[in-house]
């Protein structure tokens, strides 16, 4: 229909349709320089991993990625492959040899099947065995990411220097967020101007009056429309605009998912109270993850697109106490169980051990530092959740801080 329609339209019209695009897209400018890295982060380290692809396929890893398979469409694929025979299904799918040869192995053999296929009968059958067994082969095939090394954060997280909002709106909200800003020098004014009285070199009214200024021109949290920019003094850029509504056209890459939202309205909730968790570390900062600019990450295996794809939680905290450090990443959005189910997989392959069936964190030691990281998820339910997956699932701040 789209083709027809731009076949079926006069030039002269698609050039103003054109025109008018360029236009609304000229309307947007970046305000990225009005945020910056919060200055109190600048000496920490903010420790972050780093991937690289497997040196084996993944045929032929210890811990091999299943593949999910609806039970009917499994059979459906093997007397598919059994009827063609591995001479014709190695020219008709160009397939790796091992490969090859490990899948043929677990088709003749009832019990290695479990070793590299996972039923799943909530999984629509295909009824597709051709389509089947290329995807099997693909799948296999595949490299599988690995943990490389950690580093210190440098250009991984910068959503914020991509914001963008409309020109109708911008001296607003340029006027607000600087407002916001003023807070963290308001300190040192005051002080200043305090040393300027005692040396008398203004007079207690002039003091007054630069005091009363000051303070109409700060605020540690402003609001505009349905944006409310505030200072998070433990984010790792200041300041942070939120948005209530999630559609917000005017502005782009704010926080505006309504779980997201929440959970930093939760979590300024819980940092009032006088034994919150963190005052147990040294330090402890956090961040915003951007799923379409930022590069912090974890692979999984998405099975739907039969391919390692890249899990970016919704945030990342990093604390500090000693030389015993915490990644932790947090993803409040109460994600659909099975499809959270392959993301933890994911996570633990890379950052977890198996002992006495139990998985536990593995320790990484970065200079000083001995790491561990940690992942947990929002339910709205743990009732549904499954035993082996519970430990990953929080339903409220306070039971979040006990499983960290």
């Amino acid at each position: 229909l789209e083709s027809l329609f731009v076949f079926g339209t006069k030039p002269d019209n698609l050039r103003e349709v054109v025109e008018t695009l360029k236009q609304e897209k000229q309307d947007e400018i970046s305000i990225g320089d009005l945020f910056e890295i919060n200055p109190d982060v600048k000496d920490k380290p903010l420790i972050i991993p780093v991937y690289k692809l497997s040196d084996s396929i993944i045929a032929e890893e210890r811990d091999v990625i299943k593949f999910q398979i609806n039970p009917d469409d499994y059979d459906l694929v093997k007397n598919y492959f059994n009827y063609i025979g591995d001479k014709i299904a190695v020219v008709k799918f160009d397939c790796n040899i091992s490969v090859l040869n490990k899948v043929k192995q677990v088709f003749e053999d009832k019990e290695e099947k479990k070793n590299l296929f996972l039923y799943d009968e909530d999984i629509s059958q295909i009824y597709k065995p051709e389509l089947l067994l290329r995807n099997i082969f693909n799948h296999f095939n595949n490299r599988a990411e690995e943990l490389d090394k950690f580093k210190n954060l440098e250009e991984e997280i910068i959503h914020f220097k991509r914001i963008t909002v409309s020109v109708k709106e911008l001296n607003s909200i340029r006027e607000k967020i600087n407002k916001v800003k003023r807070v963290r020098d308001k300190d040192n004014i005051k002080k200043n101007l305090m040393e300027k009285l005692e040396r008398k070199e203004i007079t207690i009214d002039e003091y007054t009056s630069a005091i009363e200024k000051i303070t109409r021109e700060s605020s540690e949290k402003e609001v505009y429309k349905e944006l409310t920019i505030e200072l998070l003094q433990n984010h790792y850029y200041i300041p942070v605009i939120l948005s209530k509504p999630e559609k917000v056209d005017y502005i782009k890459h704010i926080i505006k998912t309504e779980s997201e939202v929440n959970f930093l309205k939760d979590l300024e909730e819980y940092l009032k109270k006088e034994d919150n968790f963190f005052k147990k570390f040294d330090w402890w900062y956090f961040s915003k993850i951007d799923e379409t600019l930022d590069s912090v990450y974890i692979p999984y295996y998405q099975p739907k697109t039969n391919r390692i794809e890249k899990f970016k939680p919704d945030f990342i905290f990093w604390l500090k106490k000693g030389n015993q450090y915490i990644i932790l990443f947090v993803d409040p959005k109460g994600t659909e169980h099975t499809d959270a189910y392959r993301k933890i997989d994911g996570y633990s392959r890379i950052f977890e051990i198996e002992k006495n069936g139990q998985r536990r964190s593995k320790v990484f030691s970065y200079g000083e530092y001995n790491i561990e990281t940690k992942l947990l998820l929002k339910t709205k339910d743990k009732a549904k959740v499954l035993n082996e997956y519970e430990k990953y699932w929080f339903d409220n701040l306070d039971d979040l801080m006990k499983k960290i």
